[in-house]
């Protein structure tokens, strides 16, 4: 897969260290298991850049200690993420600690840089300096104006998007409130990493992610913002009159961009592959008493979703029948209320994963997935010098794949979409998208 941009950015390494964690991992946690929906997924990576204001009062080298220092710290709580992947089954949890790469950007500012579109976000990550064996890299990139971008490049394999939250959002508790204080918290939600006993593995390898063909056509990304405004307007049409609530944003927005999914898709008929979070989903059979999912709690790492596919769009759909495409996407994600934690989990990732690979073999369905990272607090990682401007996550991707993200101000919703730049072209003049989205050209 070929990705497009324009805007390369001069970096700098000033210095490659390696963190390791600031107290040595015990014996019995030396061996993680991935679970069953870990092994669903290929060693690709989650690569989440957060943008910061120049700091006050704060140098470039204080800053850089006290990453370290709490990187350390967070290390010891995050232990899986200092070891390194040894096969299909497991990570060893070794302390051999993570790449932490200090650069400067030379002859571009902060505002330059937020430009949501790219070859220049991905120079913002130790993209270089890690391996397939290794889960976690960081760079922390310094502009000339004193902005600051801290890049995170976490593997897939033991890491979703939850779980990349939670693990900055306590590195950044940490580093702001000081190592010790942060310890003697008695507050603190300690992250665990026992998903394999939630979603015992599978001994048989299943198809993963990487084993899909990439495709080998033009791919480019673009981030698309829909204010509140036009979000209340959206789950106002989309609100059925039967029905006394309106739609969640998620499902609002996403009956939506499935509109247009079928008119720019016109010579197939279209479906979504939906990623339900099983943490929002525990549910307990009242009759029986017996719970139906294992529970996941919100301070579970691991892989948590599961990816769920509608049933083919009948035909091209217009905004009168939002109603019913909310309905249809509602009823796909309580789907997964009812399903257990073994063989019906791996029929739903098989069957997505099949659908992948015939809609890439240009078969009668095509296939949009849409994951969304709404709710997820990012904006609250503060390391100290205040929240970041902006954030996004650049999945490694194929075609046709959607993500949602908070803004800043938590009314809108900003779109990630990577396509076929045919396909970008023909979406872009949607005469009905342009109504509600707009392209986010700069976040500065």
């Amino acid at each position: 897969m070929q990705i497009k941009g324009d805007l390369m950015l001069q970096i700098e390494e000033l210095s490659i260290e390696v963190i390791k964690p600031s107290t040595p991992t015990p014996a019995h946690l030396k061996t993680h298991k991935f679970s069953l929906l870990d092994q669903y997924y290929g060693h690709g990576y989650l690569s989440v850049p957060l943008f910061y204001s120049s700091p006050t009062n704060t140098s470039a080298s204080q800053i850089i200690a006290n990453l370290k220092t709490s990187l350390a710290k967070s290390l010891t709580l995050f232990y899986p993420l200092a070891g390194r992947i040894k096969d299909d089954y497991h990570v060893e949890c070794n302390d051999e600690g993570v790449k932490f790469v200090h650069a400067q950007v030379r002859h571009c500012s902060l505002s330059q840089a937020l430009t949501p579109a790219g070859d220049h976000l991905s120079q913002l990550f130790p993209k270089q300096h890690t391996s397939g064996e290794e889960l976690l890299g960081i760079q922390v990139s310094f502009f000339e104006c004193g902005g600051i971008a801290i890049g995170a490049y976490l593997s897939h394999k033991i890491m979703d998007a939850h779980s990349v939250c939670t693990f900055m959002l306590r590195w950044a508790k940490i580093a702001s409130c000081g190592v010790d204080n942060f310890a003697n918290s008695p507050s603190v939600l300690r992250p665990r990493f026992h998903s394999a006993y939630v979603f015992p593995p599978t001994k048989a390898t299943p198809l993963a992610s990487e084993q899909i063909e990439v495709t080998t056509e033009r791919v480019v990304f673009k981030v698309f913002r829909i204010e509140g405004s036009k979000i209340a307007a959206l789950k106002a049409r989309a609100k059925s009159c039967t029905d006394d609530k309106y739609p969640s944003k998620m499902m609002a927005v996403t009956a939506f961009l499935w509109t247009i999914f079928g008119a720019i898709d016109k010579q197939r008929r279209c479906r979504l592959a939906v990623a339900a979070s099983l943490r929002r989903r525990l549910r307990t059979d009242q009759s029986s008493l017996e719970t139906v999912l294992p529970i996941m709690h919100k301070n579970t790492m691991g892989n948590g979703a599961v990816i769920l596919l509608t049933p083919p769009m009948v035909a091209a759909s217009d905004f009168a029948a939002l109603p019913d495409l909310v309905k249809v996407v509602e009823d796909t994600v309580r789907g997964v209320d009812r399903r257990d934690d073994g063989g019906e989990i791996s029929k739903m990732m098989e069957s997505f994963f099949e659908a992948v690979v015939e809609s890439n073999d240009e078969g009668e369905l095509g296939v949009y997935e849409v994951s969304s990272w709404l709710r997820l607090p990012f904006y609250e990682a503060d390391f100290g010098w205040g929240r970041p401007v902006w954030f996004v996550a650049l999945i490694e991707a194929f075609k046709n794949v959607i993500t949602y993200f908070e803004t800043r101000c938590g009314e809108g919703v900003e779109v990630l979409v990577w396509m076929t730049e045919e396909d970008m072209a023909r979406f872009e003049s949607v005469p009905e998208l342009l109504e509600f989205v707009a392209p986010v050209l700069s976040v500065a």
